[in-house]
């Protein structure tokens, strides 16, 4: 057993395992293989899970019937499309596990230009209380740039109005991912 966690989606389960309630709305904006969906489902009383890949929807889809999951929500569509599914101040946390869809085409990988409109319209209107947990891959060009953007992104963020964590893993060799939480005061 581990004593600590050792990869970005394992601290962001750690956080949000402390953070999510019952009552909570999840938007996981990158469903992926649905883990981070699944998670999330077992937690809070809804998850909308969104992918740009309709494969990832099927994969997530897959997960969710698998362990007869019914309180989600998917959607094929692009995670800056997200406020035309679900109204963003009454969403409790919000979860992005950017890069490319693990076993799928490298090709196709999240892009900064379009998380960072996500971030803006998510942090322009995300209530008092709820939070961001972000896994970031820089070790590949696309998240390289992904990365420095949000880093970018973060340290304008009014410090009165967010509450902003990360964590790294310095002695990992490679550009290992990273997780970062946005917390609305």
């Amino acid at each position: 057993m581990e004593v600590m966690p050792t990869s970005a989606v394992a601290w962001s389960h750690v956080m949000l395992e402390c953070f999510l309630k019952h009552d909570h709305l999840v938007v996981d904006l990158t469903a992926g293989k649905g883990k981070d969906t699944l998670f999330a489902a077992k937690r809070a009383r809804d998850v909308v899970a969104m992918d740009i890949q309709p494969a990832a929807i099927e994969q997530t889809r897959a997960l969710l019937r698998e362990q007869d999951i019914k309180n989600v929500r998917l959607i094929c569509d692009s995670h800056e499309a997200l406020a035309n599914y679900v109204d963003i101040d009454s969403v409790d946390a919000f979860v992005m596990n950017l890069g490319y869809l693990p076993g799928g085409d490298k090709d196709i990988t999240t892009l900064w230009s379009s998380t960072k409109r996500t971030l803006e319209i998510i942090l322009s209107a995300m209530k008092s209380g709820a939070m961001i947990s972000l896994s970031i891959y820089p070790g590949h060009e696309a998240g390289k740039i992904e990365s420095e953007g949000i880093e970018e992104m973060l340290a304008k963020l009014d410090q009165k109005k967010f509450k902003v964590n990360k964590i790294t893993f310095p002695n990992q060799k490679h550009c290992p991912p990273y997780w970062v939480g946005i917390a609305r005061c």
